[in-house]
């Protein structure tokens, strides 16, 4: 019995394969990252939730002027154990500093995919006596993001 040739919709479906197959993913906007891995927590003007989730809005860039401060974001659960690879988290964190940056205080050195890579996957033993400690000793040296939440 001879071979026949596969149906026409199969050919284009294997074509279409092929095209997907070959074609990069899109890749998100930090603002879209955002939107996708954060703002569930956190809240679309990154406000956070007050006693549970911390406000990113007007903290973050107040918690990236020390190394102590830098550490302690990289670190904390959401960002350590984030679905988002160590640049799409570096330019989420870049972007949140400068859409919601500190009132008053200048724009902080912006976060380097390394660094995030350095630090993140080393889990804080305690976030909120981490957290503590960071915002006394940024305190100490000009404006600090509540101590508690």
């Amino acid at each position: 019995m001879p071979r026949r040739a596969p149906a026409l919709p199969v050919l284009i479906a294997a074509a279409a394969l092929a095209v997907l197959l070959a074609t990069p993913p899109a890749t998100a906007s930090p603002a879209e990252d955002y939107m996708l891995y954060c703002m569930g927590c956190h809240g679309a003007d990154a406000r956070g939730v007050p006693g549970k989730v911390p406000p990113l809005a007007g903290s973050l860039a107040l918690f990236m002027r020390t190394p102590a401060g830098r550490d302690y974001v990289l670190r904390v659960p959401g960002a350590a154990n984030s679905a988002l690879s160590d640049a799409q988290l570096c330019a989420v964190l870049n972007w949140l500093a400068d859409r919601y940056g500190a009132p008053g205080s200048e724009r902080p050195a912006a976060f380097t995919a390394a660094e995030v890579a350095a630090s993140r996957h080393v889990p804080l033993t305690s976030v909120q006596a981490t957290r503590r400690e960071v915002v006394r000793q940024l305190a100490t040296t000009g404006s600090a993001p509540p101590g508690d939440y």
